[in-house]
């Protein structure tokens, strides 16, 4: 193990891990030793152990599975391998998706529940399979709203596009005072983004006193000059 003191043990840990595994022990797809192994070959505590598996997690290196363990998801961060688990065959579907163009950048990615019911798995695969997006850059967690894309910052960009378009629209008199702006979906539709993006869009042009929401009606046009 590597003897760089002046690291937590953790870290150290986590570095003869991580070596490990890029050297193929374990391969892709293998499972990591259990927590019970590892303390016994590093003479440590189950939390240093935790802290060095969690810092694995987090590279993207290995995924929990329930009732499993940890499984090895890649040797070499960033460059995904073929497909070993259901999660990793529901990441390269999604990768696809993206990389085609079909998901967009900074669109909304299906949440968990819709992912496990299109792929028929646990909406714990699903979310390993996001998560393995994750490790690989292609999408990030927004908190409280899903996963995104590119992230967060692509998001709030398409929002903002979004936004700005709808405005020009309206001072450009496509939609007069008193009009009714197009439903959600609809404007998801024509832009290419996901209903939480136009959502979101919308609440800015709200903010900005453009448009308001009644319900039961939609959202009203109320200031349409620039």
């Amino acid at each position: 193990m590597s003897q760089r003191n002046e690291q937590p043990t953790y870290l150290r840990i986590a570095d003869d891990l991580r070596n490990r595994i890029q050297a193929g022990d374990p391969p892709p797809g293998g499972m990591l030793k259990s927590d019970v192994a590892l303390m016994r070959t590093y003479s440590v505590a189950r939390g240093t152990v935790r802290q060095a598996v969690a810092e694995l997690e987090r590279l993207g290196l290995v995924v929990s599975e329930m009732g499993k363990g940890r499984r090895v998801v890649g040797g070499v961060i960033g460059e995904p391998n073929p497909a070993s688990t259901r999660y990793e065959a529901i990441a390269a579907a999604l990768r696809e998706d993206i990389t085609s163009g079909e998901i967009k950048q900074g669109n909304q990615l299906p949440q968990e529940a819709a992912l496990a019911e299109r792929f028929e798995v646990s909406k714990g695969t699903a979310r390993q399979a996001l998560q393995l997006l994750a490790s690989e850059g292609l999408i990030a967690s927004v908190h409280g709203k899903g996963w995104f894309v590119g992230g967060g910052q692509a998001a709030l960009t398409r929002t903002d596009e979004v936004a700005h378009s709808i405005r020009n629209a309206i001072f450009a008199g496509d939609f007069p005072d008193g009009s009714r702006i197009p439903g959600e979906a609809t404007l998801a539709g024509q832009y290419g983004v996901a209903r939480i993006t136009v959502r979101r869009a919308l609440a800015i042009l709200e903010e900005e006193g453009i448009i308001v929401s009644k319900r039961g009606v939609g959202r009203i046009v109320t200031h349409s000059s620039g």
